[in-house]
């Protein structure tokens, strides 16, 4: 938001004139100007003439729009002749003096946590200490002008999964999952998960709900999300959100899997039962792994991560703390070609591949990794170095992105959470600072930057369909139209494609492709044809495949019956209530109609798989049926209630 009101400030200036001018009473940072040029290449003749009146500095202020901040000695200066000149001068769209501004009721202080040892957590916010490069960081702090994370816009806790050693649950700085369906210490399995006292994470080494203190796994847990502003120790990615701690992360292979194994169980039943039990993980971390190890001789290992991407969660892996190429020697995790990984390697402060694994295939970006001070047992601190550090960086930065996402962003990734995690990867790779030491040695060519990361979710493209489900109904041998409409709500240009399965050529489009900017949209006339065949429900998908949006399935159904105007003709029409809808647990459909008649309910999903079937006879007057949505996933369902002569449709939606 700061970045568009500075850019129309300068465009304003010129608009107004010289009415400003006279009355420019604001106070402004002595000796700095902000200035906009024409060109960007005007900016090396423009700064030989400006060394000659006093220039020190010169700040690219933003690249896109060529506006720069120039910094002059203010003893040798007059500065109102200085603006003039600025202003006189060819090369100059607009220039201003740099004004000092004053907050409006928003603390930007917020940006900057209080804990006392954040200063020296140079990976966060690199301002040049202890001889680093400024700015080699992760942008932490522009990222917590947006969000500190722990929660979705739509209020689910967001939750990390740790497999390490362990960690120390007592710790003053970490926050942990709290398992409030189990009780501890009965050794009964109280939320029938398939684990006993699994209160606080799982011990995958003794098959027990006992995590052991670990000083690896503890600090691991701080990078990720040590309590931020609390006014103790350190600041994680995340301020505000959970870890869920798992022991597993040595020892052998099977512990490995039942570690990764116990992750899914919990995410599964967190959108089995919408939110009620489980949790809402949506990243896990592995800082282990084995040196040169051959991907091949892994294939449970790696199904596990595609299986947990499945669901919507990304695994993230550290590489081997050793110079070798990757791609050559191989390693485990980090070799594996699965798309649910992210692979990292370990950058200094200094912004440079540390004695750590590269390689332009398997090795996707780095992370700061060297002398990183976080968490350890006994509510102490303390620094280590290795991709095991670099790692959480980003495991941790995959969940402060999601708690900066829309709430269009997030209702998609619950309905379609392999596709969204996907899209969440590819903005940690496009969001890098790019760095000359990793460019050739990593997929992405770059350092995370977690705050480019969330301006590329939130500039996004989105392709919206209106109506979200077509549904119509047709008598036999007919030919009917309806509209689509496609529109891009989002902040950047997209280009879509619409395709329909070979299985459903009753269905054609005045149009499958287009390009849509912000704003637009576009109209598609969709064409049923029942031609030649027999009554019944025909349901498919149109396909959206965008550049930028991911893709959307707009579920369509056709119901070829006798009985299209039945209801109209014979006066006998069926008024249908559904409350509530949308629904969490169980929604109602009511109706009533003339006669008793036996009547079939029926509940199809948006791949046309029946989900729920029941007949009944009903007498005359209202009839009912309940659906209970325990069992079924948020997103789109179509009902389907038939009497002897009349029908009608619907949507439900599960929230």
């Amino acid at each position: 938001m700061i970045k568009y009101i500075a850019i129309t400030c300068v465009f304003l200036l010129s608009m107004f004139g010289t009415s400003l001018k006279s009355q420019n009473t604001e106070q402004h940072r002595p000796g700095e100007f902000l200035i906009q040029l024409h060109k960007p290449d005007d900016i090396q003749p423009l700064k030989s003439q400006l060394q000659k009146k006093g220039l020190i500095n010169i700040e690219t202020v933003s690249k896109r729009f060529n506006i720069y901040l120039l910094t002059f000695n203010t003893k040798a200066l007059n500065q109102q002749s200085m603006l003039n000149d600025l202003k006189s001068d060819k090369q100059v769209v607009n220039a201003q003096f740099n004004h000092y501004l004053t907050l409006r009721g928003v603390d930007d202080s917020d940006s900057i946590p209080d804990d006392p040892n954040f200063s020296s957590q140079w990976s966060l916010q690199n301002t040049g200490q202890n001889g680093g490069t400024v700015d080699a960081d992760i942008d932490a702090t522009d990222a917590w002008t947006i969000t500190h994370g722990g929660l979705t816009v739509l209020g689910d806790t967001i939750v990390v999964a740790v497999v390490d050693g362990g960690t120390d649950l007592n710790h003053q700085d970490l926050d942990f999952k709290h398992n409030w369906d189990e009780i501890p210490g009965n050794g009964i399995d109280d939320d029938n998960n398939g684990y006993v006292d699994d209160v606080v994470g799982w011990n995958a080494y003794n098959n027990n709900g006992s995590v052991p203190v670990h000083s690896h796994g503890a600090h691991v847990c701080g990078i990720i999300g040590a309590k931020g502003n609390n006014g103790i120790g350190v600041a994680g990615v995340n301020w505000n959100m959970k870890v869920l701690p798992i022991a597993g992360s040595s020892s052998n292979e099977a512990t490995v899997v039942k570690a990764l194994s116990y992750i899914y169980t919990e995410r599964e039943r967190y959108d089995n039962t919408n939110g009620q039990m489980g949790a809402f993980v949506v990243s896990q971390n592995n800082s282990f792994g084995i040196d040169q190890g051959n991907p091949d001789n892994y294939p449970i290992w790696e199904a596990m991560y595609d299986s947990l991407g499945k669901i919507g969660v990304m695994s993230v892996a550290a590489t081997a703390n050793a110079s070798w190429d990757i791609d050559v020697v191989g390693d485990v995790p980090t070799g594996f070609t699965t798309d649910y990984m992210v692979a990292v390697t370990n950058t200094t402060r200094a912004d440079k591949l540390y004695s750590a694994g590269y390689g332009d295939t398997a090795i996707d970006l780095g992370a700061p990794g060297t002398a990183i001070l976080s968490t350890i047992p006994n509510n102490s601190y303390g620094t280590k170095t290795g991709t095991s550090m670099a790692t959480p960086h980003v495991t941790g930065s995959i969940a402060l992105i999601l708690a900066a996402a829309d709430s269009t962003f997030i209702a998609d990734y619950k309905i379609n959470p392999a596709e969204k995690i996907l899209m969440i990867k590819n903005y940690l790779l496009q969001g890098v600072d790019t760095l000359p030491t990793l460019l050739g040695k990593t997929v992405s060519g770059g350092r995370l930057n977690v705050y480019n990361s969330i301006e590329l979710l939130l500039n996004r493209p989105i392709l919206t369909a209106t109506p979200a489900l077509l549904h119509e109904e047709i008598a036999p041998n007919s030919t009917i139209e309806s509209n689509l409409t496609l529109s891009n709500t989002g902040n950047d240009t997209l280009s879509y494609k619409l395709t329909i399965p070979e299985d459903a050529p009753w269905l054609s489009l005045s149009s499958d492709t287009g390009m849509l900017i912000p704003g637009n949209s576009d109209l598609i006339m969709v064409t049923y044809n029942d031609n030649g065949m027999d009554t019944g429900l025909y349901i498919t998908n149109i396909h959206a495949i965008t550049d930028g949006a991911g893709s959307k399935d707009i579920p369509v159904y056709m119901h070829v019956t006798n009985f299209v105007s039945t209801q109209q003709l014979e006066n006998n029409a069926v008024a249908v209530l559904v409350s509530p809808n949308p629904f969490y647990g169980q929604t109602k459909i009511s109706f009533s109609h003339h006669q008793t008649e036996t009547v079939t309910f029926t509940v199809f999903d948006v791949q046309g798989k029946k989900v729920y079937h029941e007949t009944k006879t009903i007498q005359q007057g209202t009839g009912s049926f309940n659906v209970n949505g325990g069992g079924l996933p948020s997103g789109f369902f179509f009902y389907h209630l038939n009497g002897n002569r009349w029908s009608v449709s619907g949507k439900l939606i599960k929230k």
